[in-house]
Parts: C-alpha cells; sequence; structure tokens
C-alpha cells in the first residue's frame, strides 16, 4: 500500500516512529511524575491523563494490528484470547472481534473513537489541544531523526515461514508470560494493574501513595524485564 498512496514510503515510517516516540515519552513522563512524588494536576486532570494514556495504547496496538500481516495477527489473536478468558473483560470482545473483515472495528477504532478520545483527554489534560510551538517542532524533528537513522520492520508476508512472531513491543510481556505459562486472567490483571495504581494514585493519602508510586516504577521494572527476557 506505501507504494500506491503518494508519498506512502515516506509518511508510513513517519507515523511509526512518532508514534512509537509518542508511547515512549508518554511512558518517561509518566515515571517521572510518580517517582518525585509530584501531583501539579488536579485529581480530574490526573484521571484524563490516565485515560488517554489508555487510549495511546489503543491507538499503538490497533495500527500494529491494522497492518494485516502475520505480526499484526498473531497479535489481535493473543489480546483477544486475552480478554476473552478474563471475565470482566470478556465483553470488550465484542468492540474489536469481527469475523467477516478481521481488521474492520480496528480501522474504526483507530481513526475515528480513539483520536476523539485521546484529543479529548488532552485537552482535559493540559486544557489546550495545540501545544506550544516548540513541542511541535521538537516532536517532528525527533520523527524525522528516528526516521533516518533506523529502518521500519518490514512486513511478514501472508506464506512466509517465520521462527516465531512477536507483537509490539510493549506487549513483548504479556506474551511471553503466556509462554511462561502463566493464566491469561492473570496476564490480564498484571497488564492491567498499572492503570488501576494510576487511577486511584491521587485520591491516596501521601503515605499510601508513596507505596502505590514504588509499586509503579517495581511493576515498570519487572515488565521491562519480562519483556526482553526472550532475547537473553
Amino acid at each position: 500500500m506505501i507504494f500506491l498512496v503518494p508519498y506512502g514510503a515516506l509518511f508510513r515510517p513517519l507515523h511509526f516512529w512518532s508514534s512509537e516516540l509518542f508511547l515512549v515519552v508518554l511512558l518517561t513522563h509518566i515515571a517521572l511524575e510518580v517517582a518525585q512524588g509530584r501531583m501539579t494536576l488536579t485529581r480530574t486532570a490526573w484521571l484524563y491523563s490516565v485515560l488517554g494514556a489508555a487510549a495511546v495504547i489503543g491507538l499503538m496496538f490497533s495500527g500494529f494490528v491494522l497492518k494485516g500481516d502475520q505480526r499484526a495477527v498473531a497479535a489481535a489473536q493473543v489480546a483477544l484470547h486475552l480478554m476473552h478468558q478474563t471475565p470482566l473483560l470478556d465483553w470488550l470482545t465484542a468492540l474489536v472481534r469481527d469475523t467477516e473483515v478481521f481488521v474492520h472495528k480496528f480501522f474504526i477504532w483507530h481513526i475515528l473513537f480513539l483520536p476523539l478520545l485521546l484529543g479529548w483527554t488532552i485537552h482535559g489534560h493540559i486544557g489546550r489541544i495545540a501545544p506550544d510551538r516548540l513541542y511541535w517542532i521538537l516532536g517532528l524533528g525527533m520523527s524525522a531523526l528516528g526516521l533516518l537513522l533506523w529502518t521500519m520492520p518490514a512486513d511478514i508476508a501472508p506464506g512466509e515461514r517465520v521462527a516465531h512472531l512477536k507483537g509490539p513491543w510493549f506487549f513483548q510481556g504479556a506474551e511471553n508470560l503466556l509462554q511462561m505459562g502463566i493464566s491469561a486472567w492473570t496476564v490480564s490483571a498484571i497488564v492491567v494493574l498499572p492503570f488501576g495504581l494510576l487511577t486511584f494514585y491521587p485520591f491516596a493519602g501521601h503515605r499510601v501513595a508513596r507505596w502505590m508510586g514504588a509499586a509503579l516504577l517495581l511493576w515498570l521494572s519487572a515488565y521491562g524485564i519480562v519483556s526482553v527476557a526472550w532475547w537473553l
């Protein structure tokens, strides 16, 4: 498709690297805020940020699935399996599962619902939709730098044989836990845990919030180790 759309070979890698950079910066921002114990936001603005982080993860994952190659299909099947095997998440499968056109609902979420949700949460988080011009310049510059320095992972053709299919890097920890024999509902709980901690973080007392912050940083470290365990 990148060769059928004008400048597709430029815009698709740019879209890929800018989204990757966005997620890395977002996770770093959250980790620094929690590590420093800063609660400069109101509780409402903080909850907007948690919902926005979930929207970013959803956008990243749905975009990965929309590639439509073997990696995308495998990652979507793993995610749907996790949701289906988890009682509280099972009802969500109807929002993304489509038996006729596999990526149809993922496409709708990626281009319509999740962008609207992210824009709404950003507005509630920082008070305005358009950030300062400096942030746009830095974001575009760093995305362009990633485009020049690194190559986007190649798609895997339908009939091509590969030794191991890997999902997006932020989903790799969940996949590795499943391969270790951890039950699907336990893996789902591990994945959802940081969002639960972040949601209640501003409502806890100072001492409890410190423990919750330590738990979040410990989770981030442990999940990072599990994510790279496949290559160790």
